[in-house]
């Protein structure tokens, strides 16, 4: 330790432990955060954004794009083997004032995907234009939840551990 002192060295029982809940936490946070993409643009701009992601077979893509006033939008997805142009998942070709526009994919082969959103600029207003886009990954595997069996068997090991520390410890008695 610094400055000359000692410290007791770490249990192995308390490594496993902490990286066991550690796991399960970044496990949990890598599951529920889910960010969106804030989009803000001048009138007379068009406005395009890019995303890519890396997709196995038959995962599936949600797109949801909101926005407070009247656009026209294009959704592109680009793969190796396939292009497509999405259609939303209701029946208007455009934003209505405070609509929310779904569109879906479910991906024909594994791959890295790039998606493509492109905003009109022409919205008859003349103010800036902003929204939201929440891009959500559904994926057929259930790879992405492997941390969690690693993570609670990494922390019952680590409790396991401990209790038989604490067994095989001796106790110390003074008989008067």
């Amino acid at each position: 330790m610094a400055g000359g002192g000692t410290a007791e060295a770490m249990k192995i029982s308390d490594v496993f432990i902490v990286v066991g809940i550690s796991i399960l936490v970044g496990g949990f946070i890598m599951h529920a955060w889910v960010s969106s993409e804030q989009y803000n643009f001048q009138e007379s701009e068009e406005e395009l954004i890019e995303k890519s992601f890396v997709l196995f077979k038959n995962d599936e893509v949600e797109i949801e794009i909101s926005a407070p006033q009247e656009h026209s939008v294009f959704v592109g997805i680009y793969s190796e083997d396939e292009t497509l142009r999405l259609e939303p998942d209701m029946e208007s070709s455009g934003f209505v004032d405070g609509s929310v526009l779904v569109y879906t994919l479910s991906a024909k082969s594994s791959g890295e995907y790039l998606v493509f959103i492109q905003f009109d600029g022409k919205n008859g207003n003349k103010s800036n234009s902003s929204g939201e886009i929440l891009i959500d990954v559904e994926r057929s595997l259930l790879i992405d939840f492997i941390v969690y069996p690693i993570g609670a068997i990494s922390l019952a090991f680590g409790i396991h551990k401990r209790k038989e520390e604490k067994s095989t410890e001796t106790i110390d008695a003074e008989i008067d």
